[in-house]
């Protein structure tokens, strides 16, 4: 799981990440509605999930807060690598408009009832689940970003700009 930065904003790593970010299950998790998750996917924030205000210098994935960004790196880290997040408690994130690309976000709505079909100049929100999505049927929070490419067969990945 991965955040391509094309057009950087402001890279951010002033907040400790929560505890709960680090061991939150990804894959398996009831009603997670995203066939970009699989069994392979770590647990804990990944980069290109958004990153929640939680408390004084603190973020979270947590349907609870308000959007602060969106993370660069696995909180777990990469396999075989160092492991910075676990070590120092921060997981560095994009704080400000820019262009990105990710491999992560909602594929079927909140009800999972419906497939997502992504085109550029969808609005984007944040899901329950820490993840974009254009569905505004479940929980969402305010406008995150505008689609800038849409994920197809071929390449999987979203683009998208950041508007917080």
């Amino acid at each position: 799981m991965a955040l391509r930065i094309l057009y950087p904003g402001v890279r951010n790593s002033l907040a400790t990440l929560a505890a709960a970010a680090f061991t939150r299950q990804n894959f398996g998790l009831a009603g997670m509605s995203s066939s970009r998750i699989t069994a392979d996917t770590p647990d804990g924030a990944l980069g290109g999930m958004v990153a929640k205000y939680s408390g004084n210098y603190e973020v979270d994935i947590s349907n609870n807060y308000t959007v602060a960004g969106i993370f660069i790196n696995d909180a777990a880290g990469s396999p075989f690598e160092n492991t910075p997040a676990v070590a120092s408690g921060k997981c560095p994130m994009m704080t400000a408009r820019g262009s990105y690309e990710t491999d992560i976000y909602e594929t079927r709505n909140e009800l999972n009832t419906l497939d997502l079909a992504y085109a550029a100049g969808n609005k984007l929100y944040v899901s329950q689940f820490g993840l974009i999505t254009k569905d505004t049927t479940g929980g969402v929070d305010a406008l995150l970003g505008v689609c800038s490419k849409a994920p197809s067969a071929t390449d999987p990945w979203l683009g998208f700009d950041l508007k917080i």
